[in-house]
């Protein structure tokens, strides 16, 4: 029998983000993802951050997939022609016409019409290697 769903909620969302991006290294992630060890750890140290919630590695990898995917959608949506973005308030910004276009080539960015991605910038980091100026390390070998 398989686990129960989890319930996520959106400090779970980024404690798992954060967490990812604390182990985002050679060490626990391969070329094709997370490394076995890598997906210990993650599950591991959430669990620890939040002692009630009880995730499993694979709830957990089920969310990852998840948000990758709202990541995905809503990174394609904003090169879309006639749509921009709001960083302060992490939503699209676009006429309706725009919308209907966008929601009818992916039923998935429907949601975030109405609704931030608060998430987008980590996850960018996190699957694009774009990271924050105060990532960045000032020494050339790094």
């Amino acid at each position: 029998m398989a686990a129960p769903r989890a319930s996520w909620d959106h400090a779970y969302e980024k404690g798992l983000v954060d967490i990812m991006l604390d182990h985002n290294n050679p060490i626990y992630r391969g070329q094709n993802g997370w490394t076995a060890e890598g997906w210990t750890r993650i599950t591991n140290t959430l669990n620890q951050k939040f002692p009630l919630a009880h995730f499993t590695k694979q709830q957990i990898q089920e969310k990852d997939k998840d948000l990758k995917g709202n990541y995905k959608v809503v990174r394609d949506s904003r090169k879309q022609s006639g749509t921009g973005w709001d960083d302060t308030l992490c939503i699209i910004i676009a006429e309706p016409i725009i919308w209907d276009k966008l929601i009818k080539d992916n039923l998935r960015v429907k949601k975030f019409r109405s609704k931030p991605f608060m998430l987008f910038k980590s996850l960018a980091t996190l699957h694009e290697g774009v990271f924050p100026v105060s990532c960045i390390s000032v020494d050339p070998t790094y």
